[in-house]
């Protein structure tokens, strides 16, 4: 029998057709182990066949946004939840309209899923966010109880702190339907609870991992070769990303010389540039380079090219950067804010975690911790850090923990 995935990720296309990052993460995976991979998207549908596509072409099936427009004001699942809003006090205009509009997209996405399934597969239907794709995953399942329908839980998408109406967009009802919910932490399992009283039974703590088979090589420690402490950071150059708290760091620094290396652009890059060269332009012990925006490629070619030191996350916002995952594969000890699920990877055993509320003066706290390390220690972290992705971080390992029950599914009806 065949068995067939359905990938629900509006995130997984831009509006050109350009696939995401995770989502080409884990293709290769999926195509390997499903006959057939189908992609659906805010953009539409389409069946993938190939490991790295630079462009894909979608369609959307005939009736399926018009069908959903005229379900979603009629639909049991959304007066529910106008019912809670009402119930909580929070039943104005503004947010009926966002949950008609969540309602209706979730549909649309179950329409064009189930416009491209064929009698006699297995089919499991994979949401990659508890947004309208978990919604759609879950309507998919209610029509046809035999697929298993699954969904990971990130940050935007289950965190009432960053979207204050996430109790209100059918969790419960994903919760009463889905087969599996995959928060990527414990801190995104906590987030969620707040949301929803959670079914513990279909809950799995589960992180999403980062590329590569195990790796076993790994630079030595560059800063006993030549006295140059070399740091890496790899964020976009946005605000939450906090990249001048970094250089604020940098500023202070009195432990000799350094090269920082920056890796990816964003919409801040021509700010932070100049306040880099403000701050840190006229100190001789500091060199710096930001490299603006790299493919995800290019990343992996320059930790297998060049020796850092040290690798630093400074946001004000994460659930658990897949760049630090890409870092410690590398073998680099990782310094990183005490926010998200980052303290349930990173400890002290393969680098450090800062109090974000200490500010630059806890970012080169740190820094200098990993920068005074004796030799020998250093490499015991170096090696625990890579040791601790082939063990916990490694894509196709999780993907394989992800889908271990993809064979309870029946035909497609």
């Amino acid at each position: 029998m065949k068995k067939t995935v359905v990938y629900l990720s509006s995130c997984a296309l831009d509006g050109s057709g350009k696939p995401d990052p995770f989502f080409l993460q884990e293709l290769p995976w999926l195509l390997a182990h499903f006959d057939r991979v189908i992609l659906c998207s805010y953009y539409g549908v389409a069946e993938i066949k190939e490991p790295r596509p630079e462009h894909v072409t979608v369609r959307q099936p005939a009736f399926g946004k018009l069908r959903a427009k005229l379900r979603a004001p009629f639909s049991l699942e959304f007066w529910r939840e106008v019912l809670h809003l009402r119930r909580d006090g929070l039943l104005t205009p503004t947010n009926l309209i966002k949950l008609l509009l969540f309602t209706m997209r979730g549909y649309a996405l179950r329409n064009w899923t189930l416009s491209m399934l064929r009698k006699g597969e297995q089919t499991t239907v994979y949401a990659f966010w508890m947004s309208y794709e978990g919604f759609a995953a879950a309507l998919c399942k209610r029509r046809h109880p035999s697929f298993r329908a699954i969904a990971r839980g990130h940050a935007f998408d289950i965190d009432v702190e960053r979207n204050c109406l996430n109790p209100y967009l059918m969790k419960r009802f994903m919760c009463e339907t889905l087969d599996g919910l995959y928060p990527i932490s414990f801190d995104a399992q906590a987030r969620l609870a707040a949301c929803v009283s959670l079914p513990l039974n279909k809950v799995h703590v589960l992180g999403m991992g980062s590329m590569g088979a195990e790796a076993t090589e790994r630079f030595p420690a560059p800063q006993y070769t030549d006295g140059v402490f070399r740091i890496v950071s790899c964020a976009a150059v946005i605000e939450i990303k906090q990249i001048p708290l970094l250089i604020d760091a940098l500023a202070m620094w009195q432990g000799g010389r350094v090269r920082w290396t920056h890796i990816g652009g964003g919409a801040d890059e021509r700010a932070v540039r100049a306040y880099a060269a403000e701050k840190l332009g006229a100190l001789h012990q500091i060199e710096f380079e930001i490299t603006g925006t790299v493919a995800r490629e290019r990343v992996q070619r320059i930790y297998t090219a060049q020796p850092f030191d040290v690798f630093i996350n400074t946001s004000r916002s994460e659930g658990v950067p897949v760049s630090i995952m890409e870092a410690m594969r590398a073998g680099l000890p990782v310094i990183a804010p005490a926010i998200g699920g980052i303290p349930e990877l990173v400890d002290d055993a393969i680098g450090r975690v800062f109090k974000p509320e200490g500010g630059a003066q806890a970012v080169l706290d740190a820094l200098s911790q990993i920068a005074t390390l004796p030799s020998a220690d250093a490499e015991t972290m170096r090696a625990a850090s890579q040791a601790r992705w082939n063990a916990r971080c490694r894509s196709d390992r999780l993907l394989e923990t992800l889908f271990s029950e993809a064979g309870k599914g029946t035909d497609t009806p």
